[in-house]
């Protein structure tokens, strides 16, 4: 057996290290293009998705567009405007339900809290009958799917009045003359 020296001890070592740098390399690489593909996949599938998601939505709408088509011929014919209330009627209800169906739930929020993340404030009505940022009317109603708005309800809120109203009685019309309860204001 031949004794090698330090220098061919070095020389084997930095072989031994190159060929495993090689193959941490190719592994690498290797993983690379597996991330890479998997993300691409990803995407296809994701596309496909949104492309099926769509199609079983619309899947579940074109009968009330036909029962639309339906009702609208139907007026043309008879020209019953009861009928077709009716018919409007029955096609909103058949609508509401396919949307809950598949997640869609709307809320109001008539008589509580103005809530920014629910609400869309389009007016503030002045009144003493209900406390301040109060939903006191509903313009639209808003639209949830889970817990995400899509749509906010569209209300007013109530507001307090910038000046109290007179007492009864009180002919001064709220004016006391620079005089509080009584006692002279002194600086």
């Amino acid at each position: 057996m031949k004794r090698k020296g330090p220098v061919t001890r070095l020389k084997e070592a930095i072989l031994g290290k190159d060929s495993e740098i090689k193959d941490l390399k190719d592994k690498y690489l290797r993983a690379l293009a597996e991330l890479d593909n998997y993300r691409k996949r990803m995407e296809r599938e994701f596309d496909d998705f949104k492309k099926y998601a769509k199609v079983d939505f619309l899947t579940k709408i074109i009968p009330i567009l036909d029962n639309f088509e339906r009702a609208l011929s139907g007026a043309e014919l008879n020209g019953n405007f009861e009928s077709f209330h009716k018919g409007m009627e029955i096609i909103e209800r058949q609508l509401k339900e396919t949307l809950k169906s598949i997640g869609l739930t709307e809320f109001s929020g008539l008589g509580e809290p103005f809530d920014p993340g629910l609400h869309e404030a389009v007016g503030v009505v002045n009144t003493n009958d209900k406390p301040e940022n109060i939903v006191i009317e509903e313009i639209n109603k808003g639209y949830k799917v889970g817990d995400r708005v899509i749509k906010p309800a569209k209300v007013l809120v109530s507001k307090l009045p910038p000046f109290p109203p007179p007492s009864e009685g009180d002919d001064t019309g709220g004016d006391k003359g620079g005089q509080e309860n009584g006692e002279n204001n002194r600086n």
